[in-house]
């Protein structure tokens, strides 16, 4: 627990060292895992895992900001995870799904896959990596739509309650009172 009296900048580095962690973590297990060859299954079952893990952790995190002290701090670093966590899912899935680069075309290496996922991600696509086969057109289109629909509900319903808490604390009011 911190000190409610050690000066603000005491309060909030806990919350950005920790997820530096929780990137680092999602990160690290997306280089050092081997996803492809043999073990491919491991890059699809980490992109999977990660991927379903978004829904609970999303929730969870709202309620972490409902009654945090710092609520727009929890708020930020709560998408920095979620984010994190979104592009290392879906490039261990498209780097071990393009072992043989014929599902992908010009994805050789884990930084492509983590350029591909993030040009698809903030829909840039600048064409020099794309989708070859129809494998790979359904993963992206499902990210596309995960997207979409993922990150605008969490980053809604992350900022509703950033902004609930915000008021509460200022009118000394309970969030859900």
């Amino acid at each position: 627990m911190i000190d409610p009296s050690s000066p603000p900048a005491a309060r909030t580095w806990p919350s950005f060292l920790r997820s530096g962690i929780v990137v680092t973590v999602f990160f690290g297990a997306f280089v050092l895992l081997p996803l492809r060859g043999g073990r491919w299954w491991i890059g699809v079952g980490v992109g999977a895992v990660m991927l379903a893990a978004m829904g609970p952790m999303a929730l969870r995190r709202a309620f972490r900001v409902l009654n945090a002290e710092k609520p727009l701090m929890e708020a930020f670093t709560s998408l920095v995870e979620m984010l994190a966590m979104l592009i290392a899912g879906f490039a261990a899935v498209y780097y071990a799904m393009n072992s043989s680069s014929a599902e992908v075309a010009g994805l050789d290496t884990r930084v492509d896959a983590v350029y591909f996922t993030v040009t698809t991600l903030s829909t840039v696509g600048f064409g020099d990596i794309t989708a070859a086969s129809q494998a790979a057109r359904i993963i992206v289109t499902i990210q596309i739509v995960f997207d979409l629909l993922f990150l605008g509900v969490a980053v809604r319903v992350i900022s509703t309650a950033a902004t609930r808490r915000t008021q509460a604390r200022l009118g000394g009011e309970q969030p859900f009172a």
